[in-house]
């Protein structure tokens, strides 16, 4: 019966590492096996690469690079001008960005174009020739959107055609942040590619000088004009100042520290003028103050006159006074008090007293006469003092206008010594103009050739070989859904495999004219002619023939002892030309040399080849064994060598269509009970569902699976529709193999790693 069972696996030797801690690098065994299966479209993309690759570089123009090293100093000193500021970095950084784009400019183009006269150069202006070119020109002419140049005549086309061939082979790079710029040319000539970038560079620098003479000049003759017209407005109000001083009698007067109004210097002058009379006001008056004390007792108690000192008079008499005193002193110290000569120089320093009284009296009235007059010059100079503040603030309402007119005309009087400077700095500048870019190394023609590379030509080439065998075996990978190994038989089918059997030379057999002959005269002889390839397994049991069918009948017996009376075996396919017929013949003659009584039959009505191949001369056959048309004897051919007994398909012209289904099941019980074994070479299941319809009367099937040709989706297909028959297999068996090819793909256990959890068709009892 058809069990759906999920036993437990075999058992299997305890792993050193669980699931949740796999080993390390465990996917480099497939990686490996991949390559290794893989290799050949692998190896012959990258060495389709590398060839590409020599062709290429056979055939590639060599092209050579020159350099021209170009600084842009934007801080560099002016000769006539002081030093420019520098910038900040992203202004630098735009303007050199913005440099770098006037480089490759079509004006600078242009220039290089004329000064080299690349118009008249082949390899600017290529040129059409031959039929091919006619054939293009007489296409464009009748294309006028495709015509660029429409309207210019032949020299302008030329010179534009040379512009845009020499944009291609110009290229600006700057190095990373800084100031330097490298001027690249590409072209098939080293002179030429050096020529070029130099060409290039001072190209590039005239186009500056010029701009920057042009800007020169036009701000040149838009200052003077300016200037001329700042002049006549600075002019005209320093006049209208100067006028407006006129009108209301306002007069500057130069002073040490600049100019001031003439009211404000009178106005200065009559204060110190107050300021000191009222101080020769104060010192007269203490002076008479003092004289009027010194009248009343004009001799000090010490005989110090106390302003005697004042004129030579007084100082005299007051000499006189002490040279008298003293006398008269040292005269009474001599001679006492009344003595003559002491009276004498008494009455003379009485007299000296007298006379220096009348002198305090003269000075007094002198002093007197001092302040009197000190005082009426104060009173006049206060009054000349408050006439000016008055004139002053009349003319300080006067000059809020003047401010006004003399702000004015400084403004005007400093805009046009601006713009005079301006004005003879550009002047300067025109006569020296320079440029911020200067030429750090010039070109010279280079060594080796930039382009192609061929280490570089060769790896590219190498890796896109090399990746594209990957893509193409990544792909025969991923659409490869044949059969390649037991365990890719077992997942697509969930029947286990008896055994693979590898491609050998002794299990191919070809029907010929010379074997159908001999068939046929061991026919008349009452024999089977039975070729090498079907003795194959019963002739060498240790080969994998050998083997396959062992374990087929290692599964049969063991279905037998377990209850289950395995004896018709039913050997079938999925397509046809999978080696049903081959298995089957071997299985049957494997178990009749065991000493088994074993029939073999053709069940395949369609391609009856073990027919063909074992008793071509067939008169009857399972159909008409089946109908009882005839009898057991009369459709058996005996192998004089096994003992094998086989029934085969009656000629096509004896076939009558399809026998009943009873009528089969009839034949079969009948030989299951005369033999032992019965070994059915059954149709593919595609072709027929002779194989779906017998699943009651065969006890076990075998399935044949061809390596490499069958498609797993196939197989699954298949089996999915006998699943509810009462089918039961004995497993499965993998014919053609090519073992140094299966040898590339992972082993058994770790194809089937995850899949154990996959319900299984299996042979369980």
């Amino acid at each position: 019966m058809l069990n759906f069972l999920n036993p437990s696996p075999p058992m299997q030797p305890p792993s050193r590492w669980s699931d949740a801690n796999p080993p390390p690098f465990q996917w480099l065994p497939a990686g490996v096996s991949f390559l290794r299966r893989q290799k050949r479209p692998i190896m012959a993309c990258s060495l389709l690469g590398l060839l590409i690759g020599v062709g290429y570089l056979s055939v590639a123009t060599p092209q050579y690079t020159a350099i021209a090293t170009v600084v842009i100093d934007t801080r560099s000193a002016h000769p006539v001008g002081g030093e420019i500021a520098a910038p900040d970095w992203q202004t630098q950084s735009a303007y050199i960005e913005s440099q770098e784009e006037l480089m490759q400019s079509p004006a600078t183009l242009r220039g290089v174009v004329d000064t080299l006269h690349l118009d008249r150069d082949p390899l600017f202006v290529p040129r059409e020739s031959g039929p091919v070119g006619h054939a293009i020109g007489v296409v464009r002419s009748w294309m006028p959107w495709a015509d660029s140049g429409a309207g210019l005549n032949q020299a302008d086309r030329d010179k534009a055609a040379a512009e845009y061939t020499l944009s291609r082979m110009l290229k600006i790079w700057r190095s990373g942040t800084t100031s330097v710029l490298e001027v690249r040319v590409q072209t098939p000539d080293r002179a030429l590619s050096a020529k070029l970038a130099n060409t290039v560079t001072e190209a590039y620098m005239s186009q500056q000088l010029v701009a920057i003479s042009e800007t020169t000049r036009r701000a040149g003759t838009w200052l003077q004009s300016r200037v001329g017209e700042l002049r006549a407005q600075a002019v005209a109000a320093d006049r209208a100042v100067q006028e407006y001083k006129a009108k209301n009698g306002i007069v500057d007067v130069a002073t040490g520290t600049g100019t001031e109004l003439i009211n404000e210097q009178q106005l200065s002058q009559l204060n110190i003028q107050v300021a000191n009379a009222r101080s020769k006001v104060a010192e007269t008056q203490a002076r008479y103050q003092r004289a009027t004390a010194s009248t009343v007792d004009g001799v000090t108690s010490g005989g110090v006159v106390s302003d005697g000192a004042q004129n030579t008079v007084m100082a005299r008499l007051q000499q006189q006074y002490f040279d008298a005193a003293r006398r008269e002193a040292d005269l009474t110290t001599r001679m006492g008090p009344n003595h003559a000569a002491v009276i004498l120089q008494r009455n003379e320093v009485s007299e000296l007293r007298h006379s220096i009284q009348d002198e305090l009296v003269r000075l007094t009235q002198t002093y007197h006469g001092d302040y009197q007059v000190a005082q009426a010059n104060l009173t006049a100079i206060q009054t000349r003092l408050d006439e000016q503040v008055k004139a002053a603030a009349a003319t300080n309402i006067e000059r809020s206008e003047l401010r006004s007119l003399q702000s004015s005309a400084d403004a005007y009087r400093q805009i046009y010594g601006n713009f005079l400077e301006r004005f003879n700095q550009a002047m300067q500048d025109q006569s020296y103009p320079i440029t911020d870019a200067r030429i750090a190394a010039p070109a010279v023609a280079p060594m080796d050739r930039s382009t192609p590379k061929t280490a570089i030509v060769l790896a590219i080439m190498l890796t896109l070989g090399l990746a594209a065998g990957m893509l193409i075996a990544v792909t025969r990978e991923a659409l490869d859904v044949a059969v390649r190994t037991m365990a890719q038989l077992r997942e697509a089918t969930g029947i286990e495999c008896l055994g693979a059997i590898a491609r050998a030379k002794a299990l191919s057999f070809r029907i010929d004219s010379r074997w159908t002959r001999s068939g046929r005269i061991a026919g008349r002889a009452g024999n089977i002619a039975v070729p090498a390839a079907f003795r194959y397994a019963a002739a060498s049991a240790d080969s994998d023939a050998g083997q396959a069918a062992h374990r087929i009948g290692v599964a049969a017996a063991r279905q037998t002892a377990r209850g289950r009376d395995v004896r018709v075996i039913g050997c079938v396919s999925v397509v046809s030309d999978e080696g049903t017929s081959t298995v089957a013949a071997n299985l049957a003659f494997a178990m009749a040399a065991g000493g088994q009584r074993t029939v073999l039959v053709d069940m395949n009505a369609d391609t009856p080849w073990l027919t063909e191949v074992l008793y071509p001369a067939a008169k009857a056959g399972v159909q008409q064994l089946a109908t009882r048309e005839a009898v057991l004897r009369d459709v058996v051919q005996a192998d004089a060598e096994s003992g094998l007994h086989f029934i085969g398909q009656a000629p096509a012209s004896s076939r009558n269509g399809q026998s009943r289904m009873a009528n089969l099941r009839g034949m079969l019980a009948e030989l299951r009970d005369r033999y032992d074994m019965v070994v059915l070479d059954l149709p593919p299941m595609t072709t027929g569902g002779t194989a779906t319809l017998l699943s009651d009367m065969v006890d076990g099937f075998v399935l044949v699976t061809k390596w490499g040709s069958t498609p797993r989706p196939q197989l699954s297909e298949a089996l999915s529709h006998i699943v509810g028959m009462d089918a039961f297999f004995l497993g499965s068996v993998l014919t053609q193999c090519d073992p140094e090819r299966m040898r590339l793909y992972p082993r058994d256990q770790a194809q089937m790693q995850g899949q154990r959890a996959a319900p299984l068709l299996t042979a369980a009892g």
